[in-house]
């Protein structure tokens, strides 16, 4: 058995346990300042990775919510395509319909006794009719008669008349054209519909 004995002095001995390590105090420092950088980097990566699914979410929640309002604004289109082909259609019929009416209307109070009227075209602007009278005073009367409904006929052309017989009688047969107003002109120009009431006048001049 071998045994070592330090021969040196005490105060050697104490001075030279009082010495650093400084590679290994290195090395330590290194290992902490590696472990210290691991965990903040996947402190980190798991916030970002938190964050990221958390706009994901969100990114989806509105695409969801985009979704959703595009298959109402679909519908709303839908409903408004349906909506103007209704009004495009009602507008059709005041157009070319309801001047037809209120012509067809006009006639009955214009015709003549003795004048019938076999066949009637009303288009959109204009109304030809065809038929029979038992005299040309009476188709000279019907155009003065249309003439006069400038409310809604416009110009009346001059009839067109030729001779037939019926049985032992001799009648003019005629074809008469006229040129028809627009609706809104008729409803603007119709002697029948209630004008406005005049705001009635104080004195001296104010309006009560």
């Amino acid at each position: 058995m071998q045994v070592l004995f330090d021969l040196r002095p005490p105060h050697l001995v104490q001075l030279q346990s009082r010495n650093v390590d400084v590679p290994r105090l290195f090395s330590i420092l290194l290992f902490m300042v590696f472990m210290a950088l691991s965990f903040w980097n996947i402190g980190f990566t798991a916030f970002k990775y938190l964050q990221v699914r958390q706009e994901l979410s969100a990114s989806m929640g509105r695409q969801s919510e985009i979704r959703t309002q595009s298959a109402t604004l679909a519908e709303t289109i839908k409903q408004m395509q349906a909506l103007k082909t209704q009004i495009a259609a009602y507008l059709e019929f005041t157009r070319e319909e309801l001047p037809a009416v209120e012509f067809m209307k006009t006639l009955e109070d214009t015709v003549p006794d003795g004048l019938k009227i076999a066949a009637l075209d009303v288009r959109q602007v204009s109304a030809t009719m065809v038929g029979s009278a038992l005299g040309d005073d009476q188709i000279i009367a019907f155009a003065a008669n249309l003439d006069s409904q400038n409310y809604i006929v416009t110009r009346v052309d001059s009839p067109v008349t030729t001779k037939s017989t019926l049985g032992s009688k001799q009648i003019s047969d005629f074809r008469i054209t006229c040129s028809l107003r627009k609706i809104l002109d008729i409803a603007a120009n119709d002697p029948n519909r209630q004008p406005a009431m005049p705001a009635a006048a104080g004195e001296g001049g104010g309006i009560l």
